[in-house]
């Protein structure tokens, strides 16, 4: 269903919803709140990104300590013309959770300047993000790039994907930040392979990565010095409440703890009480944790692992750093797939450059 526009440019906007996602989120709230025997406490991560979550986490890409938008920025300014040279004309662009346009105009600029006809598409869970991130394009700055909304959850867009009018073009499935770090990696490689499904043999996937193996620079981009990541946080547990239809979790008597795992190389968010909590015949006793994120930093390697776990084959990576790693194969299982890495600790390579070298030495 077609959901008319309110501003200038008029993209459409098209609700691809199968499901409540108020129910899903309640549902998952009642298992992870009553785990197995030897497992901790858990509330959705999907809490943290009602309205006034997006915005505020919006608010967090533009501080100081929060180095992941800045340095994807870079990769797109340095990477961006040469990603677009490899995604060929006429191909839908479906941006995963989208939010606003800051760091993918920079992409569909080099599009736009290449004369190269795209569509646009900005999957996102909320009408007034989808509303708020549309309404920001600049009135006939593009002309080769025409928008659209698409709001639904990532298994909407799926299904979406999945019709008939959508499998036969070419695609390219985007995820520029670094959203994928909030699946664990077996869970990430399940999502990739899901998407990897849809794939024909000329479409593509361009994935952030954050590769940062700095435990220290982790944690402060999770524990901002304004203590704007932890009102995002906290603000999850207001949604909780508004789900639930009552004040379950009354906000006094929660605080927010994060922390930087080294071995799994991982940040964590819990909640934790100030005093024993009862609801809903669920008990949490004062200090115990209930943990609602996590974001996980991938090595090389690692980040090597999850494509191959995921049956993806990188045809490139980008990186803001000096240095290089990359490696190119001619084929895949599912399709061969275009990979931005974010890795903080130094990828950066000349793609055209790898390419030939891949084909004068077979052991890439």
């Amino acid at each position: 269903m077609a959901i008319p526009a309110s501003y200038e440019g008029g993209a459409s906007i098209v609700d691809i919803r199968n499901d409540e996602i108020h129910f899903s989120i309640l549902g998952e709230m009642q298992r992870t709140l009553r785990p197995a025997a030897g497992e901790g406490k858990r509330l959705p991560t999907l809490l943290l990104y009602d309205e006034k979550g997006l915005r505020l986490f919006e608010d967090i890409t533009y501080l100081e300590e929060y180095y992941l938008t800045n340095s994807e920025i870079e990769v797109l300014h340095h990477h961006a013309d040469r990603i677009a040279e490899r995604i060929e004309e006429g191909t839908q662009l479906i941006e995963l959770g989208s939010g606003n346009l800051r760091k993918v105009a920079i992409l569909l600029q080099a599009f736009e300047k290449a004369g190269k006809e795209v569509d646009y598409y900005a999957l996102d869970l909320s009408l007034p993000e989808l509303h708020r991130t549309l309404s920001a394009i600049p009135p006939g700055r593009f002309k080769h790039v025409r928008f659209h909304g698409l709001l639904g959850t990532y298994d909407d867009g799926l299904t979406w994907l999945k019709l008939d009018e959508n499998a036969r073009k070419s695609k390219c499935i985007l995820s520029l930040g670094s959203s994928i770090g909030n699946f664990t990696p077996d869970e990430a490689a399940r999502f990739l392979r899901s998407f990897a499904s849809v794939l024909g043999p000329n479409d593509t996937m361009l994935i952030g990565l954050d590769g940062c193996q700095d435990g220290a620079k982790v944690y402060h981009a999770y524990n901002d010095k304004e203590g704007k990541t932890h009102e995002f946080i906290r603000n999850g547990l207001v949604h909780a409440n508004r789900l639930l239809g009552k004040e379950a979790f009354e906000t006094e008597d929660w605080e927010v703890v994060g922390e930087y795992d080294e071995a799994a190389g991982r940040h964590q968010a819990f909640y934790y009480p100030t005093r024993d909590v009862h609801f809903d015949g669920i008990q949490f006793l004062v200090g115990e944790r209930v943990k609602v994120e996590e974001s996980y930093k991938y090595s090389a390697r690692q980040a090597e692992i999850l494509w191959e776990q995921a049956g993806l084959v990188a045809r490139g990576a980008y990186g803001d750093g000096s240095g290089q790693y990359c490696k190119y194969a001619p084929d895949s299982r599912f399709a061969a797939a275009l990979f931005l890495s974010q890795d903080l600790a130094s990828r950066c390579i000349d793609l055209d450059r790898l390419v030939t070298s891949c084909q004068e030495d077979s052991s890439l």
